[in-house]
């Protein structure tokens, strides 16, 4: 199963690796990554195969500390 990410992150040193840390240790694959950034702040589209509930991985990206929302935006 795959589903796709739209994370908004506030530009601070480490915010993008934290997340992907996150993912990673979650027991996701990394399938593709898409970033853009602005003076304030991050846009990441992110592609994700895994088997695990992509709902959870939503709930678990929002409790980080740089993290400004997360939306899934598909399932596949």
């Amino acid at each position: 199963m795959s589903c796709s990410l739209v994370l908004a992150l506030d530009r601070a040193e480490g915010a993008l690796l934290r997340v992907l840390g996150t993912i990673e240790r979650r027991g996701w694959d990394v399938l593709a990554v898409n970033a853009a950034s602005d003076a304030q702040a991050y846009t990441v589209n992110l592609t994700l195969g895994g088997s695990r509930d992509p709902e959870i991985l939503c709930r678990q990206l929002q409790r980080l500390v740089d993290v400004q929302e997360v939306r899934l935006v598909g399932e596949a």
